[in-house]
Formats: structure tokens, C-alpha cells, sequence
């Protein structure tokens, strides 16, 4: 009878022990991928995030290749703003979408995605911030059919599922093979 109870025992304690490692993990944060410095300038971990936010990037992608700029503005959030290359800040889907007419106009520019790496980090005020890093080959052909290319690095901040800041770096006179 006494080795029925401690085996019984052992059994619970054993499954208890697993049911709170499975809650523990739960909770935790997930994968540290790399770190980055906040806007304050503290070194902070980068946590691996959701895959479904890649998607978001590439319907966005999807909609400049298309032309949709209305969809393009449909996904942006209120406070939308990107700050270009060159320095400039496009503040606003309408500033957005001059912006871009002119551009696609000037060089019927289209855009391939490359890598998407989906992350979150924790900003200066303890929340977690979702974000991509992204890589993206631009294609630019003018009005006498010479071909450019550019490639882009853009790190964009999502806010609900919506396109917030993007910050955007190039390599530019890429020559198309």
C-alpha cells in the first residue's frame, strides 16, 4: 500500500512540476535575436516577433507594385511619417502618396522584397514596440528605358497591424544585370 502511495505521489509531483514548466514558458519572453539602442540610448535586447507581421510588409509591397495607393494609405496608421534616404520626412499618406506619384512617374520604380525579419523591443517607457527590418530591391526605369537599381534597408515600426515610421536606407547605382 505504501509503494501505491508514493508512486501515486511521484506521479502528481511529476506532473505538476511539468504543468508548471509549460506555464513558465508561457510567459516568458521570447528569443533574444540581438539587441539596440533605445531612443534614450540604452542598450536593450531585440526579441524575435510575430511571422504573421510579414505578411503586413509584403500586402504593403504588393500594393506599391500595383499602384494602389489607396490601399497603401489604408494601411498606415494615423501618425504615419518615414524618413527617406536623403533625410527628408514624408509625414502623412497623402505626403506619402505625392511623394511616391512622383517617384513612379520619374521612374517607374518597382519594388522586390529580399528579407523580412520580424522583432519587437521594449522602448523607453517599458512597452514592447513591434517591428520589421527589412531588405528590398528597387528597379527603376526612366523615360528613355535606362535601368537603375537600389537597394533598400528599411526598419519599420508597426502600431495594430498598421505601417507607423519607417526609416529607410539605399545603396544606390546598382547596375541591373
Amino acid at each position: 500500500m505504501r509503494h501505491i502511495i508514493v508512486t501515486a505521489l511521484s506521479a502528481f509531483l511529476i506532473t505538476a512540476s511539468i504543468v508548471q514548466a509549460g506555464h513558465h514558458e508561457e510567459t516568458e519572453k521570447p528569443p533574444v535575436i540581438g539587441m539596440g539602442l533605445s531612443a534614450g540610448g540604452e542598450s536593450k535586447p531585440l526579441y524575435a516577433g510575430a511571422l504573421s507581421n510579414m505578411k503586413i510588409w509584403e500586402e504593403y509591397i504588393q500594393a506599391h507594385n500595383d499602384r494602389d495607393f489607396e490601399k497603401i494609405a489604408s494601411m498606415n496608421a494615423e501618425d504615419f511619417s518615414v524618413v527617406m534616404a536623403n533625410g527628408e520626412t514624408v509625414r502623412g499618406s497623402k505626403a506619402q502618396r505625392e511623394t511616391l506619384e512622383g517617384w513612379i512617374q520619374e521612374s517607374n520604380t518597382t519594388w522586390e522584397i529580399q528579407w523580412i525579419i520580424p522583432n519587437n523591443a521594449e522602448n523607453d517607457d517599458g512597452e514592447m514596440e513591434e517591428w520589421l527590418a527589412t531588405g528590398q530591391m528597387l528597379t527603376m526605369t526612366d523615360s528613355e528605358g535606362n535601368t537603375s537599381m537600389e537597394y533598400h534597408l528599411v526598419d519599420v515600426k508597426l502600431d495594430d497591424g498598421k505601417i507607423a515610421l519607417g526609416y529607410v536606407a539605399s545603396m544606390e547605382n546598382l547596375t541591373a544585370q
